[in-house]
């Protein structure tokens, strides 16, 4: 399966990070979930991208460093599982958060119990939306803290503890 090369990654995927905005990746080919979530979730502070697509959403991912993806359920070149495999090995992989009309509490495990945030039952509820894409973002930096300071140049890490680097699979994640 061919793979994006690692010196297409941003090395530094937010190397100067802290004067930026937290980004928002929305992930669904429906248009009306763009137009409902972008302004929405668009407070200052940060800023929301949007994709149609599994593969416009790992371009996306390649060029800037995500703290919360909100994704559909079904895309039309993927799932939500397969992005889920490309941010899991990151160090500071973004919070998942999947979308379906079809929120039910088997989805719900299933996303838990394969490293995703949360779910949000479609339609959208707007307070929903903000609390938990909010609480996601509060998680994601509290994280991100800990990720730097595990890599702090007072605690130099090993081979086996390094990060991996951020290389995203052009096609699906199985």
């Amino acid at each position: 399966m061919p793979q994006i090369p690692a010196a297409s990654v941003n090395p530094g995927m937010g190397a100067g990070y802290a004067g930026r905005r937290e980004a928002i990746l929305v992930v669904s080919a429906a248009p009306e979930d763009h137009a409902f979530l972008q302004p929405l979730l668009n407070k200052p502070g940060r800023v929301t991208y949007v994709a149609r697509s599994y593969r416009e959403a790992v371009t996306i991912l390649c060029r800037d460093r995500i703290a919360v993806i909100v994704c559909e359920q079904e895309l039309p070149d993927g799932k939500w599982k397969d992005l889920l495999s490309q941010i899991a090995p990151l160090a500071d992989p973004p919070c998942l958060i999947v979308t379906s009309r079809v929120a039910d509490e088997f989805l719900w495990a299933e996303v838990l119990n394969l490293g995703g945030y949360d779910v949000l039952a479609k339609p959208f509820d707007p307070e929903e939306v903000c609390r938990v894409v909010g609480l996601a973002c509060e998680h994601w930096e509290r994280s991100r803290g800990a990720v730097a300071a595990q890599n702090s140049p007072l605690k130099r890490p090993s081979v086996a503890e390094s990060p991996p680097q951020r290389v995203f699979k052009a096609g699906l994640g199985g």
